[in-house]
């Protein structure tokens, strides 16, 4: 069943992208540009090397992926099922298009869940966002900012009481990992590639910790419960970045 879905989804995208030229998420209609992207597309940070480590059926422009992170972080702690926040990720990508990224979220969501990669749902139908159709490039949008956001939540529960992210950063490596302790306390340890700062934030309570140079700082929250969701900010001190944010979702 899962490979008649992708022949099936391979064959629409071929008569697409035979039927219509390719568009860039922002233009209405075929143009020529200069080398780079648009000015509100080219924005990175210190957290952008980590988008080119993602798992994605084809390469995407550098400047599409750092908006979908500044989108999908501020999604992580939406109320929002899943797929609504796949399409709210890349709605600013494409203006009034909201009615298709609905359409195409289904084909998004029907593939089978992130278990350490993106499902491949656009495998062997093209070589780069560049040269896909609108509804390709809305496809593909969808299918990062699920890997990202993916990314972004640690899951923890009893069965699974200890989760970890790495994330590439212009500094270094940094990695985040969430403990869900006997004692029903959730623990977070960053190791930092640089001076940084790590910290967590319920509704109730926030916990900061500094380290002023490279190496591990942690953090505990006592009795926390179940089905709750808790916010992560690690910051790096290096001029002009922002803060990445991680949510700490605690399972049953």
């Amino acid at each position: 069943m899962q490979d008649r879905f992708y022949a099936l989804l391979r064959h629409r995208l071929r008569e697409e992208i035979e039927r219509r030229p390719p568009l860039y998420p922002w233009e209405t209609e075929v143009r020529e540009y200069e080398d780079a992207l648009a000015p509100e597309l080219a924005t990175a940070t210190v957290w952008a090397s980590q988008m080119q480590a993602l798992n994605l059926p084809v390469p995407m422009p550098e400047g599409v992926l750092n908006r979908l992170l500044e989108q999908c972080q501020s999604l992580l702690q939406s109320s929002l099922q899943e797929g609504r926040k796949l399409v709210q990720a890349v709605e600013a990508l494409f203006p009034g298009e909201s009615d298709a990224l609905n359409h195409l979220a289904g084909y998004v969501m029907a593939a089978p869940a992130r278990s350490g990669a993106s499902a491949p749902v656009l495998e062997g139908v093209l070589d780069h966002y560049d040269a896909a159709t609108q509804p390709q490039q809305m496809l593909l949008s969808l299918v990062a900012a699920r890997e990202i956001l993916n990314t972004l939540v640690l899951t923890v529960s009893p069965s699974q009481p200890t989760l970890e992210r790495e994330w590439h950063t212009t500094a270094g490596l940094l990695t985040l990992q969430a403990m869900l302790l006997e004692s029903g306390s959730l623990r977070l340890v960053a190791n930092l590639p640089c001076a940084g700062r790590l910290k967590l934030q319920s509704s109730e309570v926030e916990k900061t910790a500094h380290r002023a140079n490279a190496g591990p700082v942690s953090l505990e929250l006592l009795e926390v419960e179940a089905l709750q969701s808790y916010s992560v900010q690690v910051e790096l001190e290096q001029a002009g970045t922002s803060s990445l944010s991680f949510a700490i979702a605690l399972g049953e």
